[in-house]
């Protein structure tokens, strides 16, 4: 078990002295802190608070101040709580772009048949949300296209996270993407990464042991876990375009070139936020009924007289001495201390918007702040989702076509065909469309302005639904 350990401990960065969010001494990963605000966003997309307290127990901020998750629990009494808002607000907004994919249309009827069968083979609708939802969590990552004839007669492709994946710039574009393998050798428990490196021209393979130096791949045979990474040769092309796309929806200010996880700027929000919802179940646990109970009267097991232990939220109970001066009252007393419930949820309220502002509207996560408001007051508070939708959905138009057209010539090349041109497009639906009831009211004001004619708004009406002859005959219909 012990390659397991070495494994595990390189990967949250464990047991390297760590300053900040990097990590000094030992092996780095290649692409050094930058890797560790990826573990820090992957643990926090988790939610495990077993790992949240394991990895900001072992990093200073620098600020000399401590966070909710980096203070010791061993002698606290305190119930550490995770709210579990990173990953809900990742996948929220994961589910609104992907869901209202449309379709993806090629210019001809031969790469759309070859695009749809590909599409199935990878189950690129499933595919695509697991991508959005790493590179929304992590920062980036990227797709890519290979092909293996004994998984699938077509090209296969694969989305690896960020820190999976290595960008290699020149003049601000990306010239070459690099994925990363780990692999730790059973034979002498050293921790070795495996490179592809992809280019506009082919794909290469290295094999760096851990401190960074090339490995001969016809070397490392004698290692028998590394005998199918013998058989990798580099590969050339003359597609013209590269068969690895990076998936990135904004850029990351610290590390030029990466991408910025969509929670980045929210991590002291969500750890303000899970301290709040851990004092709150701490106050109900301090909270609940006391019972104070003479010596006389306490529960006694029937058969030997002892008294009755109860767990502690079955019930919760002080012994007293019985009172034998004359009047006293030998009752049980039972006592229940005021929890300020309406400053702990005004708390709890306050640093989950400020965990949300910019990124998703409360509405949207099902979340109801403030219950006056109105259906207005409701959809001016979507325009933070739409925001982001609009920002995701920007840039899957472009990403999603590259990675369609970049499959589709890549199988014409598979099967010795050349492919002189393909025009991939992408169409995502409007999110939260009005109802049939809303859109008849407003088409019939255009009508009756004369602002709007009979062909646009049956297309307005039932452009998604109807064919082109049933929507002729509507328009038909109406003119007689």
């Amino acid at each position: 078990m012990g390659w397991f350990r070495t494994m595990m401990r390189d990967w949250l960065g464990i047991g390297r002295g760590a300053t900040g969010l990097g990590a000094t001494g030992g092996a780095e990963k290649p692409h050094g802190a930058f890797a560790a605000e990826v573990r820090r966003n992957k643990i926090w997309y988790r939610g495990d608070g077993a790992e949240l307290a394991q990895f900001y127990g072992l990093h200073d901020d620098g600020l000399g101040n401590r966070s909710f998750w980096a203070a010791s629990g061993n002698n606290a009494a305190i119930r550490k709580l995770h709210s579990g808002l990173p990953a809900l607000i990742v996948d929220c907004v994961a589910d609104l772009a992907v869901n209202d994919l449309v379709g993806i249309k090629l210019d001809s009827d031969e790469t759309q048949a070859v695009w749809d069968a590909i599409a199935a083979e990878n189950g690129f609708v499933r595919l695509l949300a697991k991508a959005v939802r790493d590179a929304a969590a992590l920062g980036d990552g990227a797709f890519k296209i290979s092909y293996d004839k004994a998984v699938s007669a077509y090209p296969i492709i694969e989305f690896f996270g960020a820190e999976e994946v290595r960008f290699v710039h020149s003049r601000g574009r990306v010239t070459h993407v690099v994925f990363m393998r780990g692999i730790v050798s059973e034979s002498d428990g050293r921790y070795y990464t495996l490179e592809e490196i992809y280019s506009r021209t082919g794909i290469d393979y290295r094999l760096l042991d851990d401190k960074g130096r090339e490995v001969d791949l016809q070397t490392a045979a004698e290692f028998a876990e590394f005998a199918e990474l013998t058989e990798l040769t580099s590969i050339t092309h003359n597609l013209g375009i590269n068969l690895a796309i990076p998936l990135l929806f904004d850029e990351n200010p610290r590390h030029k070139g990466r991408g910025r996880s969509i929670f980045d700027a929210k991590i002291g929000a969500f750890d303000a936020l899970d301290e709040v919802l851990s004092q709150w179940i701490d106050a109900l646990r301090d909270g609940r009924v006391q019972k104070y109970i003479p010596i006389g009267m306490l529960p006694r097991n029937p058969h030997n007289g002892r008294v009755m232990g109860l767990s502690a939220f079955e019930s919760r109970f002080v012994q007293t001495e019985m009172d034998m001066a004359e009047g006293a009252d030998n009752s049980i007393k039972v006592v229940q201390p005021a929890i300020d419930t309406a400053a702990l949820e005004a708390s709890c309220a306050n640093y989950l918007n400020f965990a949300l502002q910019g990124i998703i509207a409360p509405a949207t996560l099902g979340i109801d702040l403030k219950r006056r408001d109105n259906a207005e007051a409701q959809r001016e508070k979507e325009k933070a989702t739409l925001y982001t939708r609009g920002k995701l959905i920007g840039v899957l138009r472009e990403v999603v076509a590259r990675v369609a057209q970049a499959a589709v010539a890549a199988h014409f090349a598979l099967t010795d065909r050349v492919l002189t041109d393909c025009i991939a497009t992408v169409e995502f639906g409007e999110y939260a469309a009005p109802d049939f009831g809303s859109q008849i009211e407003t088409v019939g004001k255009g009508r009756q302005m004369g602002i709007i004619s009979i062909e646009n708004a049956v297309e307005q009406l039932y452009g998604g639904t109807w064919t082109a002859e049933q929507k002729a005959e509507e328009v038909e219909r109406i003119r007689k």
